[in-house]
């Protein structure tokens, strides 16, 4: 047995604190050698320092204890030689390398081989001229309808929208009267205010205040009162809108009336008279279409085109979408028609059943209607129709009972119908417009906004009297389902003395349509460039220049 006063002098340590002591003393033996190191080096000479900072940066990799000597000691030289020369083992070799040395004689993925052609390279460009975007003198035009339209600039606008009494009625007098403010002799207010007036009017049929007619969408919230239970009301307000169309389409055909739109909830209409877009005849174009719109108008014998629609030529045939129902291609049907007949016949021959060639010509008849629909409700399937085949148009949507929705919140409302210009029914109706003031970047920004069925002449009449010194930039919001219209090019070719002679003449016949004769020159120019979609706008004052996207 060991005695008690034994056991109490022995002192226990826990293997934690052992451990603590163990680094702790190593750290301070650590710090020792880099001390007495330092003071070895401070009493080094210059020469002896520098030798050392190359050695501690020309470090090199130590050896792999895991890599397999190979049998050849040759083979290993080599591979090292490689390496070290075709990598730079540090970066003050790097630094102090030569800018002498020829690119050629360094190896390709060195550093500083990179380095001299990222310079050479930057040098060259340095001898580039930058070209600025310059914009064009006039102002396109864009076909497509808008719901929104925001004008912003740098200065306060001249309108704004509180209009005085006097303001009101001069916008109104001079639109409704298709007056020029500036060319005529009136005693109509010719205040800013008063033409921005004029500017946002638009005439429209029909119109009920309950329900959003523009854009049509049968699906979008609750009349509470559905006009299609009451058979009188219904008709009476188709028989009104048929009066309401005609009026319409006889102003466009004696050329008092420029162009206008008919919405449905399935397709959208554009009406242009002749001489608009250096066409010479009457012409309409239909957005968005399908197969079976398509066959009707077939079945009505109405001719049409679809310029937008590509020719598939991967397939063994081509419909008939793609060319317009002309004589020589209702022969061609026959002599489609009749090597149908040959083929069946010579099936017949072969011994094949009478089922089993029902069968081929019914999946032939499939494959051929898949076809056709791929382009439906989309931009490709836009129509062209021109010269007395509208008068089938007008005709073939005046009785047509599918223009019309049975269903839903526009059930029995009649198509939407938007103008320049007045007509038997129509509502004169205005934008409705809200000014703000933004701030961006620490400046403050003027903003106007206009809602509501923007016609393609509205944006004409706003930069129209807006002032040259006053920069702006405008942003619109497209009705999607119209954008075709805009990029239906005129296809014919014309020289220039020809497309000059046409516009002028389509002016002196369009003189008496509402546009003004500034805006009109535009309106029956048949360059192509001039037609565009627009989603973003800017008028700059220095050059009086206009720029889009």
């Amino acid at each position: 047995m060991m005695p008690e006063s034994s056991k109490n002098d022995i002192q226990w340590h826990r293997p934690a604190d052992v451990m603590k002591l163990h680094k702790l003393k190593q750290k301070k033996k650590a710090l020792q050698a880099r001390i007495n190191g330092n003071v070895l080096n401070n009493r080094a000479p210059i020469h002896e320092k520098v030798g050392t900072f190359k050695n501690v940066f020309s470090y090199k990799k130590r050896k792999n204890p895991f890599r397999k000597e190979s049998v050849d000691g040759k083979k290993r030289k080599v591979e090292e030689e490689v390496l070290e020369e075709s990598t730079d083992q540090t970066l003050f070799k790097l630094l102090n390398q030569s800018s002498t040395v020829p690119i050629s004689d360094t190896p390709i993925t060195s550093f500083s081989n990179i380095l001299d052609k990222l310079n050479s390279h930057n040098n060259e460009k340095e001898h580039v001229e930058v070209v600025k975007a310059t914009g064009k003198l006039w102002l396109p035009i864009d076909w497509s309808l808008k719901t929104k339209m925001r004008l912003i600039s740098m200065k306060p606008f001249l309108w704004t929208q509180n209009l005085k009494v006097s303001e009101e009625a001069s916008g109104i007098t001079s639109f409704t009267r298709c007056l020029d403010v500036e060319d005529s002799d009136t005693t109509l207010d010719a205040s800013p205010n008063a033409k921005f007036h004029n500017c946002c009017l638009f005439w429209q049929h029909p119109f009920l205040p309950w329900l959003t007619l523009f854009p049509r969408n049968s699906g979008k919230g609750n009349n509470g009162l559905n006009l299609s239970t009451s058979v009188n009301v219904k008709n009476s307000l188709f028989m009104a809108w048929k009066d309401s169309f005609r009026s319409l389409f006889q102003l466009l055909k004696t050329k008092h009336c420029p162009y206008f739109y008919m919405c449905t909830n399935n397709f959208n209409v554009l009406f242009r008279a002749g001489g608009i877009s250096g066409y010479t005849d009457l012409h309409a174009l239909v957005t968005p279409t399908t197969r079976g719109f398509r066959q009707m108008l077939r079945q009505e014998d109405i001719e049409f085109v679809m310029p937008l629609k590509k020719r598939n030529s991967d397939q063994g045939y081509e419909t008939l979408d793609s060319e317009s129902c002309t004589l020589e291609e209702t022969n061609e049907d026959v002599c489609e028609d009749k090597d149908d007949e040959m083929d069946e016949h010579w099936l017949k021959k072969m011994g094949i059943s009478a089922e089993d060639i029902k069968q081929i010509n019914y999946n032939q008849a499939r494959i051929k209607q898949k076809v056709e629909c791929q382009v439906d409700n989309s931009n490709q399937s836009l129509i062209f129709i021109e010269g007395v085949e509208v008068n089938g148009l007008f005709n073939f949507l005046i009785n047509c009972k599918s223009t019309v929705a049975t269903t839903g919140t526009l059930a029995g409302i009649p198509p939407t119908l938007l103008a320049p210009v007045s007509f038997q029914g129509a509502t004169l109706n205005s934008l409705k417009v809200r000014q703000t003031k933004i701030l961006s970047d620490g400046s403050d920004f003027y903003c106007l906004e206009l809602l509501g069925p923007i016609l393609p002449s509205t944006v004409h009449n706003i930069f129209s009297i807006n002032s040259p010194g006053q920069s702006m930039t405008v942003t619109f919001n497209n009705l999607s389902n119209t954008e075709a219209f805009s990029k239906a090019k005129n296809d014919r070719r014309h020289s220039d003395v020809d497309k000059q002679g046409a516009a002028i003449f389509s002016k002196e016949n369009l003189s008496d349509c509402g546009l003004r004769s500034t805006i009109l020159k535009h309106f029956c120019s048949a360059n192509e460039e001039m037609t565009c979609n627009i989603e973003c706008l800017k008028y700059c004052q220095d050059n009086c220049s206009f720029t889009w996207t």
